[in-house]
């Protein structure tokens, strides 16, 4: 469930309190953004880096709104 987020300076900080619910038990995929090995899944279960993520997000703002508080 998306969460907490913020906007700051322009950019999208991603709060992931529940950490528990984005780690991927220590197997690592590809990064659905940049292809590098990620061990953390994001809202809808994809490998991802957080900061690719908030990358992502502040690119495309509409976006952004799926993840905001």
């Amino acid at each position: 469930m998306p969460g907490p987020n913020r906007a700051f300076q322009g950019r999208i900080i991603i709060t992931w309190r529940k950490h528990l619910e984005h780690w991927g038990g220590g197997r690592q995929r590809p990064c659905r953004f940049c292809q590098l090995l990620a061990s953390l899944l994001d809202y809808d279960g994809l490998p991802v880096h957080k900061v690719c993520l908030e990358q992502a997000l502040s690119a495309a703002p509409q976006q952004a709104e799926r993840y905001a508080a």
